[in-house]
């Protein structure tokens, strides 16, 4: 099945790596899921390029606070989501596609990543 994932960062994986696509459960209260959830680790999926072993993450994934910081000095994140965060689902494929695409008025890159997947996640 050729699968489609939209992520509001930057995660150039040339065509033809392996890749996992993890997405994070919504841990919020059901009362509480109001809005689009912009700032929840839900919202935005997790690659790792298998081929490499570069792992794409948001802020989101990796620190409960905000996205602090400036750009004049890089914040220290960890090299693995939070181990809180809980696995709603994955799937693992071939990339197909990949464009990056500048979003002027975010002053952010955003990334649309397609692949094949192998079975089921």
């Amino acid at each position: 099945m050729t699968r489609t994932v939209a992520l509001n960062y930057a995660a150039p994986i040339p065509v033809g790596h392996e890749i996992e696509v993890t997405v994070f459960a919504d841990a919020r209260p059901e009362k509480k899921r109001r809005g689009d959830g912009r700032f929840e680790p839900s919202s935005f999926p997790m690659v790792v390029d298998l081929t490499t072993g570069i792992r794409y993450l948001n802020h989101a994934h990796v620190s409960t606070a905000g996205n602090g910081g400036n750009s004049f000095q890089a914040n220290i994140y960890p090299l693995l989501p939070l181990p809180s965060l809980e696995v709603e689902r994955s799937w693992r494929g071939r990339v197909t596609a990949c464009t990056v695409v500048m979003v002027e008025g975010l002053e952010n890159q955003h990334t649309m990543i397609t692949f094949d997947e192998d079975g089921e996640g």
